[in-house]
């Protein structure tokens, strides 16, 4: 029997929460091998607590219904364990859930669990902060915390925010060393990205690996109003990287000084952090459930040696004409 946690946040996101809860109870019952419990959250730190009692009390599984933050604790609940991670996203970017391709439907997300292929994933630290999708400076932070802020959720409030904060930012100093070189700049924003997207498709770091055991930096130097819509453009056609005023390295670790303490992101979270900076990777922290993938040639070797028995014989059609 199989030990199953699902760990809900009733905030997060928009409606549906009831139906999922009653959907997996008919799902994840004993006459299909699992012993399942769902747990509605109290609070911010009632998440890692759930998660890391679940893990210690030998559950095989532990779900997060809910976005980048719930998802966020509830990995960070589970890093070093056997106990596997799985998501049902319900929140506003669900951007680990769409770095990983895991069905944004909750019926396909649990069809997902149930298949059980485990894929291991870094995380990402930075300073005492765990993040698995992305964390930043500058102007993400800043918008990041005006979006936690916000009665509203969704791509559009994100977007009207970026359009209200462009026009007094002011971009910041910053002191970057990765091992074997220094990069003094001035930069719009800066993100570590352990996967390819902020959320909702926006890709800011196409190319990043979330198996790799590296960080992708993206330094966003400038931000032109005349660009912004090109730019833009490129967070969504995977093509931001070839821009001009980016400069994306890949690392294990980056330390990062900048003029005072200020705002950080990190999986949609925010809060004011030191000067100093560092940021490290935690090499297959967690055992991930994503989409198996449709193999062809292992479907064939598998469906071709019963084909014969499963195709009709001629026998069974009496009145079909027999051609020699």
């Amino acid at each position: 029997m199989k030990k199953i946690a699902f760990i809900v946040n009733p905030i997060s996101g928009t409606g549906h929460k009831e139906a999922i809860m009653e959907y997996v109870k008919g799902i994840f019952v004993p006459s299909r091998g699992y012993e399942s419990e769902i747990y509605i959250t109290k609070g911010p730190g009632d998440v890692y607590e759930a998660a890391k009692r679940y893990s210690s009390n030998g559950y095989d599984i532990v779900v997060a219904v809910g976005g980048d933050g719930t998802v966020n604790q509830v990995a960070k609940g589970l890093i070093n364990s056997n106990t596997k991670l799985a998501v049902i996203p319900v929140g506003s970017g669900n951007g680990l859930a769409r770095h990983l391709k895991i069905p944004l439907s909750y019926h396909r997300a649990v069809d997902v669990i149930l298949e059980e292929k485990v894929q291991l994933i870094d995380a990402g630290k930075i300073n005492d902060e765990i993040f698995f999708c992305t964390a930043g400076l500058g102007f993400e932070a800043v918008i990041g915390d005006r979006f936690n802020s916000s009665g509203t959720r969704g791509l559009i409030t994100y977007m009207e925010f970026c359009a209200k904060e462009y026009v007094n930012y002011r971009r910041e100093e910053y002191k970057i060393r990765i091992p074997g070189y220094e990069y003094d700049t001035k930069a719009f924003l800066i993100t570590f990205a352990n996967c390819a997207q902020w959320g909702n498709n926006v890709f800011i770091a196409p190319d990043a690996n979330i198996s790799d055991g590296m960080i992708d930096v993206v330094i966003w130097k400038r931000a032109p109003l005349v660009t912004m819509p090109l730019l833009t453009a490129g967070l969504f056609l995977k093509t931001i990287q070839y821009s001009e005023f980016i400069d994306t390295f890949r690392c294990k670790e980056v330390k990062i000084t900048r003029q005072s303490e200020g705002l950080i992101q990190f999986d949609g979270e925010s809060r004011i952090m030191e000067q100093e900076i560092e940021v490290s990777v935690l090499h297959h922290a967690v055992k991930a459930i994503v989409p198996a993938e449709f193999d062809i040639i292992s479907y064939a070797k598998n469906i071709v040696p019963h084909l014969k028995e499963m195709l009709p014989k001629i026998e069974d059609f009496p009145n079909s004409i027999k051609i020699q």
